[in-house]
């Protein structure tokens, strides 16, 4: 990774930028490579296997068992964990070893490195542990937003963005948030946002998220 890169990272890992920091590491990843602390090189075939930041909470798949607990900036350092999941059972030898593999050295990392031209970032440790993390693929869309939320129900009764992608259409419900996104009551917008797949989502949850990119217009 280029030394510019890096450093452009470190510097956004300071006290006073840590909510840039977060928001450059906000998103889903898939892991695609793990370094050990014996130096074992691990590539996971299961696309499954990753991890969501959302703030300073981080969750995720590693192999048989779901995982969430904190994340924490301090200068230059990142710090995951206590790492807590649930306690299922690996029926196959090589997933249990992927598994034990990515949470142990997910414990381990104490540095990152972001490479926004590949979408990508690395988690270091400080003895060669290393997590390639890949943001997942995700569309970006435009979607206009009436200018006032009306009653829906869903989990529960709640308010919902009146949303449509062309002029032409019907205004639809949206059952979910933007994520970055507050609408003022009276505000009509134009927004481009990005949608992504959410692994493994609750059953009354929605299966892909949405992520403000860009406040395109407002009136």
């Amino acid at each position: 990774m280029h030394p510019s890169i890096w450093l452009s990272a470190l510097a956004l890992c300071s006290v006073t930028g840590m909510a840039q920091a977060r928001s450059l590491l906000d998103g889903d990843y898939r892991i695609d490579r793990v370094i050990t602390t014996e130096g074992e090189v691990i590539r996971p075939t299961d696309t499954r296997i990753g991890m969501t930041v959302e703030g300073d909470r981080v969750s995720g798949f590693s192999g048989c068992n779901r995982f969430m607990g904190g994340i924490r900036y301090m200068d230059s350092t990142i710090k995951l964990g206590p790492l807590a999941g649930t306690r299922m059972m690996c029926i196959q030898n090589e997933v249990a070893t992927i598994e034990h593999a990515v949470l142990a050295t997910l414990d381990k990392v104490s540095s990152f490195g972001l490479n926004p031209q590949q979408h990508s970032v690395v988690l270091r440790g400080a003895h060669g542990e290393l997590v390639s993390l890949q943001r997942r693929d995700g569309v970006e869309k435009e979607l206009s937003v009436a200018p006032q939320k009306v009653g829906c129900s869903g989990v529960g009764k709640m308010e919902c963005l009146q949303v449509r992608s062309k002029d032409s259409e019907p205004w639809t419900l949206l059952y979910q948030q933007i994520e970055g996104f507050e609408s003022k009551p009276g505000v009509s917008y134009r927004l481009r946002v990005r949608e992504e797949a959410v692994a493994n989502p609750p059953a009354d949850a929605p299966a892909t998220r949405l992520i403000l990119v860009d406040i395109l217009e407002s009136q």
